[in-house]
């Protein structure tokens, strides 16, 4: 089945983005094109149903970002790096033999064009750099360049805004798009597609819930249907006191982010336990559900996902629910680390709330209610990829062997 992505965009950058994503198998293109990239967050609300989102430039992306939390589709954008600067550079020595300090170049971060100066040794006069940013006008950023023109000093414009480009020439003033490198964009295409997919396969994963009453008090029937409707489930009778409930992943995540468990559960008359188990077999959701229901207590619900992680209790749990995200760096560090995309943006959200940069799997484990177990074995997957570091020993003032102090190796914020 293929992957339809929605690619909010100018009308030049469509037909680059046509011709390379026919080589990609399995992905279905439906643009969403701008005049100016302030008109992204308008093309938002059109799009039609998709499997995910992809901006063909930081800028539209900026313009766009604060209203991206209430997708429930994973989003990207094609971001402008050292391959485009360079390329395009050396597109324009190659074709139209001007000085780089004849030009005038607008980018996202000037930085980039510094690094590729220092990258490829020179030294002399430099180009013209104008940053780009949502607070800056298209029209200042053009108004710059035209003044460079006719001041006689500049030869060239490079832009990376299609709108500007174009008004050069029609004002028959020199200029070139900034070039996006076929693999960067192949790359991002394939991202996003592996995004969706993820997404995709996190949400189906097979749920077993258990919901147990005390032997003496029967559970409610209605308490019963109010719960499989809320989690779309299904529902098998152990005994009166005990249910097993069937669903997926995605359902339980929005039953729990509308909070109509956790209403449900406050609002019985009678006391119940419910904890629910993920899997990649109905065999496995259910081991991990039996698990989860020793904790459980009455208004509160465990979750022990496939990685044997205990998630929870809800709704007293501080840390927000979210077996997707939209992040593209985290789902990196999931695939890489073989952890849930929740237990890092956990892991991430734990790094900003403490004082200290330094912890130990004792702090770790406190903040994500689980196991010393089960945080050991997280905090390994993290050094052992290089997302985490030892920084040294606590002792303890008991005996026993000192603490291992850690550090997180990676950007949390």
């Amino acid at each position: 089945m293929s992957t339809k992505i929605a690619v909010i965009c100018s009308k030049a950058f469509m037909k680059r983005i046509n011709s390379i994503a026919q080589n990609i198998e399995n992905i279905q293109i439906d643009f969403y094109l701008y005049k100016q990239p302030t008109e992204s967050p308008v093309l938002l609300k059109e799009m039609k149903p998709c499997d995910a989102l992809l901006f063909g430039g930081t800028l539209p992306y900026l313009h766009a970002q604060s209203a991206l939390s209430e997708l429930p589709i994973p989003w990207n954008y094609i971001k402008q790096d050292e391959t485009a600067i360079s390329t395009t550079l050396l597109s324009l020595i190659a074709n139209h033999a001007v000085p780089l300090s004849r030009i005038s170049i607008d980018v996202m971060n000037p930085t980039i064009v510094e690094n590729v100066l220092t990258e490829i040794e020179y030294y002399g006069p430099k180009p013209y750099i104008q940053p780009i940013s949502i607070t800056k006008p298209t029209q200042s950023i053009l108004q710059h360049h035209i003044t460079l023109w006719e001041a006689n000093s500049i030869d060239f414009v490079i832009t990376s805004i299609h709108s500007v480009f174009d008004e050069l020439q029609a004002l028959q003033i020199p200029a070139m798009r900034m070039l996006d490198a076929t693999n960067s964009i192949v790359q991002c295409l394939e991202e996003t597609k592996s995004q969706s997919l993820l997404i995709k396969s996190e949400s189906v994963k097979a749920v077993v819930g258990l919901l147990e009453a005390p032997e003496d008090k029967p559970i409610d029937f209605n308490i019963l249907t109010q719960i499989t409707a809320a989690t779309h489930s299904t529902y098998k009778e152990i005994s009166p006191y005990s249910f097993e409930l069937y669903t997926t992943a995605g359902h339980l995540q929005k039953a729990l982010e509308k909070e109509n468990l956790q209403n449900l559960l406050q609002q019985a008359d009678k006391p119940f336990n419910l904890a629910f188990g993920y899997g990649h077999s109905i065999f496995e959701a259910n081991q991990n559900a039996k698990n989860a229901l020793t904790f459980a207590k009455p208004c509160e619900i465990y979750i022990l996902d496939e990685h044997k992680n205990l998630l929870g209790p809800f709704p007293k749990s501080e840390v927000k629910l979210a077996l997707k995200t939209d992040d593209p760096y985290v789902l990196q560090m999931a695939k890489q680390t073989s952890l849930s995309p929740l237990n890092i943006s956990k892991i991430i959200h734990f790094s900003r709330e403490r004082q200290s940069a330094q912890f130990t799997s004792h702090n770790l484990s406190e903040y994500l209610q689980v196991t010393r177990r089960t945080t050991e074995r997280i905090i390994k997957k993290l050094v052992d990829n290089g997302y985490a570091k030892v920084v040294g020993e606590e002792m303890t003032h008991q005996q026993g062997r000192p603490r291992t102090i850690y550090e997180l190796n990676f950007a949390t914020y």
